[in-house]
């Protein structure tokens, strides 16, 4: 039986479809990813810092943090969202700032729902961490280790990362 040009091109064409699902589609079908087991693996679909400009070294300044990510309902642990500071220039360097938990805990609504909004004390603290520039806050997913049974498996597993552009502020004098 010959089948018209435009269903062989169409079945071609689903045919080359096959395999194209994202990691977290494969995630949550029960396939692994690199890195990551069945259902750990997240994307983040948005991040925010506000406000911008916040005093480096001030303790008394907070931040209002707000990340929200895809994750796979089927995880019955909820994910962590580290978050760094990476510099720019000719040597840029990394610092990590804080880990926040979809916990529901501290100010987040509710574990385990891909949201996380938390107020939180300045991160920026240390003499290391620069100020009065641009910088860019790489926010990461990971799904921490299920020890339950007494043996630890996963915990390897993080997002890529996703990028915000922040301006740091002066440093403060008391630091």
């Amino acid at each position: 039986m010959k089948l018209p040009i435009s269903l062989s091109i169409l079945a071609l064409g689903l045919l080359a479809g096959c395999g194209d699902e994202t990691l977290l589609e494969k995630s949550c079908g029960g396939g692994t990813v690199p890195n990551c087991l069945p259902y750990e693996y997240a994307v983040i679909t948005a991040a925010s810092v506000e406000p911008g400009g916040v005093t480096v070294g001030d303790p008394l300044e907070t931040l209002d943090v707000r990340v929200a990510f895809d994750r796979c309902p089927r995880l019955e642990r909820n994910h962590e969202v580290a978050i760094q500071l990476r510099t720019g220039g000719e040597t840029p360097r990394i610092f990590d700032l804080v880990t926040l938990r979809d916990d529901g805990e501290g100010g987040d609504a509710m574990a385990g729902d891909g949201l996380v909004e938390k107020t939180i004390d300045n991160p920026f603290i240390g003499p290391e961490i620069p100020s009065s520039q641009d910088v860019t806050l790489l926010f990461r997913t990971r799904a921490p280790a299920d020890c339950s049974s007494g043996t630890c498996v996963g915990g390897t597993c993080q997002s890529e990362s996703f990028e915000v552009p922040y301006t740091l502020g002066a440093r403060d004098v008391m630091e």
